[in-house]
């Protein structure tokens, strides 16, 4: 096979692996959310204004490190087990379900923190999926990264909505038992 073919087949493959979520079908999803939102925070730390830019003087560099190293975890975790991982920019828009928006840099600080809040929470909801998936593929070294990266967000869920003077849950997704992938 040559490039274009592989490439083709590695897309078929993806397509089907999307709809019966595999761990790394949904890894793939958390990958590209993973990227979207080091861009939202990015974004946000150089126009939030007021008491919100000083948080983000703190936390913002961290955020964007810890989930760049987590990008490139994952990446190697699928690809060492012979798994696709989304490498293009259509494929990032395709798998993110984050939603982005120029004008947001324009909201009021405390705004556009509590969207990197909401983004770190729909996070949370690709990574339950996919640890679940993990554990029934028998595939321990996904779950347990998975698991950290799911602590680690937990707690800058709690730290930012304690600086926002928020509830933990506050403004943040509630499962129904209805729910579904």
């Amino acid at each position: 096979m040559n490039a274009e073919e592989k490439y083709q087949a590695e897309l078929k493959q993806s397509d089907l692996d999307h709809h019966q979520p595999t761990a790394a079908a949904m890894t793939g999803h958390i990958i590209s959310n993973l990227l979207i939102h080091s861009l939202k925070i990015n974004q946000a730390n150089l126009f939030a204004k007021g008491s919100v830019s000083l948080f983000l003087a703190e936390k913002a560099a961290g955020w964007i490190a810890y989930e760049r190293q987590e990008f490139d975890q994952l990446n190697h975790l699928l690809v060492n087990n012979g798994e696709s991982i989304p490498t293009i920019t259509a494929q990032f828009k395709e798998y993110t379900m984050l939603e982005e928006d120029g004008s947001s840099k324009y909201l009021a600080g405390d705004k556009q923190l509590f969207a990197l809040v909401k983004d770190f929470d729909t996070q949370t909801l690709f990574i339950t999926k996919a640890i679940t998936l993990a554990n029934n593929e028998s595939w321990l070294e996904l779950s347990a990264n998975l698991t950290n990266l799911m602590a680690w967000i937990k707690e800058q869920i709690r730290v930012t909505q304690d600086f926002l003077g928020h509830e933990l849950k506050e403004g943040l997704y509630v499962e129904d038992d209805d729910d579904d992938f």
